[in-house]
This record gives C-alpha cells, structure tokens and sequence, in this order.
C-alpha cells in the first residue's frame, strides 16, 4: 500500500515539473501570461481537498462527495457518506472503510462489506464514525477483511483516503463566533445594568422632588408666614411710638432685616417649589427667574438653545433647573452684571448648561470653599455629583463668571428618544441664538 502510495506522489511530481516547463515556455509567447491564469483558476477550482487517491491521468479514479464528521468509538451511530468513481467497469463495487482509534473497520457492517454504484457513477452508503474514511474500488471476486491495521493492497482497483469532517466546535469560524457571542452577551448585560440603574435613579429623583415639594410648602404656611406675620405685627408696634423714640432707629434696622429675611425666604422657598411643568420647557423656566426674583434693573438676558429640545428625566431636569436657577439668582443678586446669558446645549452625548456673566466675579476663597451659611457653590457640586454630572465654575474680576454643567445623555435625556442619534438632523436644527423673546433692557432670550 505505502509502494502504491510513493509511486503515485512521484508520477504526480514527475507531471508536476514536466507541467512547470510547459507554462514556462508557453510563458515567452505574447498569450503565455493568458494561459497561465486560465489554468491557475482550473487547479484552483479542481485541487486538492484533503484526499489521497490512486487516480494517475489514466484508470478508475474515486471521489468523495459528502464526508461524516470525524469521531471514533460509537458503534451505535451511523452517518452517510457519498462518493462517485470515474472510469468504472460493470461488476466493481466499493468497499467502505473507518479507521478507528488503531485499526479500520469495513462499512456499515461485516456482513454488507459492499456498495453498490449507481448507473450514474455516484455512490452513497452509511458508515460509523472514525477519523478518516477509505473507499476502494474492487472487483466481484474481491473478498475485504472485515478489520485490518493496513489497507488491503491486493486486488483493488482504486482507492480514496480522506478525513472525516472537523465538528462545529474544531472549525475555524467557531473561536471567533464564541468571542463576538461573548462581547454581545456583556454588551447586553451592561445596556441590562444601565437600564436598571437608571430606572432606580428616576424612581429616586421623583421621591426626592415629591419631598422637597412637601418641605417647600411647609416651610411656606409654617416659618415664613410665621416670620411674615411677626414682621407685619412689628410694623403697627413702630408705627404706634413717638416719633422721637430712641428705640425707633434699632426697631426700623429690625424691620429692614426682616424685610430682608422675608425676601430672601420668598425667594428660596419659590425656587424649591418652582418645577419644570414638561419635559420641554426648561427655556421658560429659566426665562421666569427674572420675574420670580422681581429685577427692577435693566440687565440685558438672553437664553440661548442648540438643538432640539429633547425630553428629560423628571429627577433629572427638577435638578438641572435648581443648579441653573442658583447659577442665575447668584449673578442677578450678587455679580452687578449688565448682561446675563444662558445658553442650552442639546447634544447627541451631553445636556450642556452654561450661565455667563460679566459682572465683578467671585472671591478665589468663596470659589474654592464656598461661602459660611450659604448654599451656594458647594451646593450645586453636591448636586451635580448625585445625578453624575459635571459642573465647572470659571471666574475673574475681568471676565465675569460662567457656571457650566454636563449632563451625560444617557442620564438627562428619557430613553424613548432616540431620535437624537440623529447627528446631522441635530445640527441642522440648532435655533438661531439671536431669536426669540425680548427681555430685560431689550436684549433677546
């Protein structure tokens, strides 16, 4: 068997270089390099598939058309296997062999060794698993052992060895497909996690508003009406001393500071109940700070908004609108500006919301450590913090102040929109900042 198998690879080498001459020669003619691709694609698509054959240019040749999987050691599992012999005489048949994990053993069974060809040259039969296959084409008197270690040599015709078909998990495609399979599968978990985060957050951010809700209007019919009612109490009790009093000059700084008390109360208690009614409307609220702290001076305001408004989070915007409310009552009272913006940035990764002024800025103390008794700065970080946004504040005595806070869009914005993946829609809807209402001091908003 192994003499057949030498003498084979050396007529095949032998017509290997005798063809290499050929193209070689043929390669100096003006239509060699035509030749030569025409012939090249030929090999390419009747070449080798893995099967050792006894078919020389001339005699019986055998070919396999379907192959099993490869496997070994399971008697009870029969597969097909297919095949078609070129050049066979009437009267040959073929006999199937599986080589197991030592020995081959004839197919399907000892008492069926063989298989029949069809008029139509073709073969099929069942076989049991082995690692690799053989299929010998051989006469009528042929007798095949039913298990041997070597091939039979005697009295065949023609022969084809080829291996079995690698299982799914032995193909190439397999590795890459577990690795592609395992990023979606942690892809999913993560989108699964964020989903669930986000979902507790909100749930979170509602309960919060509803109790700061609560605490605004207690504090409203209980301490300020309180102080309210003191205050007004002590207007009739100045009213009724003597113009000459000497206690008149304290009790009128009393009044003052309790006026001022009041206001500042009023003012707080306003911006803890004062909510943005839609997922919209963050513009107008933002819009009416001006009013609610009744600015009498002509500072010029103006809010300027990129991009569509897209819907947020009711958490999520309530302290987006107290982070910027703070941003613009600390420049209205505090900054002496005479011009205030706001600009909003609805971005396909990010809610953006600066407040700029030009006023006198902020003490580079008061900056880094906030201010003793004061919610302020210190405030809105803690704020920022708790919904995962970022907030800077960026001030001199020349440039003003400007108050900037991100909001990642997977925090700000409500799931359901997923429009603003639409990048350039975003862009080329982006109002013109120029426009809108007119405000204080006749500058737009």
């Amino acid at each position: 068997m192994e003499q057949m198998i030498n003498r084979t690879d050396r007529d095949v080498e032998s017509a290997e270089v005798r063809l290499c001459r050929a193209w070689r020669r043929e390669l100096l003619r003006p239509t060699g390099a035509v030749y030569f691709v025409v012939a090249v694609i030929c090999i390419l698509l009747t070449g080798c598939s893995g099967q050792r054959t006894s078919g020389g240019v001339v005699g019986p040749a055998i070919e396999f058309t379907s192959v099993p999987v490869a496997g070994a050691g399971n008697p009870a599992k029969l597969s097909t296997i297919k095949g078609r012999v070129i050049g066979a005489r009437p009267g040959q048949r073929i006999v199937l062999y599986a080589k197991g994990e030592t020995a081959w053993w004839v197919q399907p069974f000892a008492n069926q060794p063989f298989t029949t060809i069809q008029p139509n040259s073709h073969w099929s039969n069942s076989t049991h698993p082995g690692t690799e296959y053989a299929a010998i084409l051989v006469g009528p008197e042929f007798t095949p052992p039913s298990t041997t270690v070597v091939l039979p040599t005697e009295g065949i015709v023609a022969f084809a060895v080829t291996h079995g078909e690698p299982a799914f998990w032995q193909r190439w495609w397999f590795p890459p497909a577990c690795v592609a399979a395992g990023i979606i599968a942690i892809f999913g978990l993560y989108r699964f996690r964020l989903h669930q985060l986000t979902k507790k957050l909100n749930v979170r951010f509602e309960e919060r508003l509803a109790e700061r809700t609560r605490v605004a209007q207690e504090l409203h019919d209980t301490l300020l009406q309180g102080v309210i009612s003191a205050s007004m109490q002590l207007h009739v009790a100045v009213d009724q001393l003597p113009p000459n009093s000497p206690v008149h000059p304290a009790l009128g700084r009393v009044l003052q500071l309790m006026g001022q008390v009041v206001e500042e109360g009023r003012n707080t208690v306003r911006g803890l109940r004062s909510t943005v009614e839609s997922a919209h409307d963050l513009e107008q609220s933002f819009s009416r700070v001006p009013h609610e702290l009744n600015i009498e001076d002509a500072i010029g305001f103006r809010i300027i908004v990129e991009g569509p408004a897209l819907p947020l989070h009711a958490g999520i915007r309530s302290e987006v609108y107290s982070i910027g409310r703070e941003a613009l009552v600390n420049a209205f009272r505090h900054s002496g500006a005479s011009n205030i913006e706001v600009e909003l940035e609805y971005a396909t990764t990010q809610l953006r919301v600066l407040v700029r002024d030009n006023g006198c800025g902020i003490d580079p103390q008061v900056l880094r450590a906030g201010r003793d008794g004061h919610w302020g700065l210190s405030g809105m970080r803690e704020r920022a913090e708790r919904i995962g946004a970022r907030l800077k504040v960026l001030s001199s005595p020349d440039g003003g102040t400007e108050v900037e806070l991100r909001v990642p869009s997977r925090v700000a914005f409500d799931s359901c929109q997923s429009k603003r993946g639409f990048k350039w829609f975003t862009r080329l809807y982006a109002r013109d900042p120029e426009g809108a209402v007119v405000g204080k001091g006749g500058q737009s908003r």
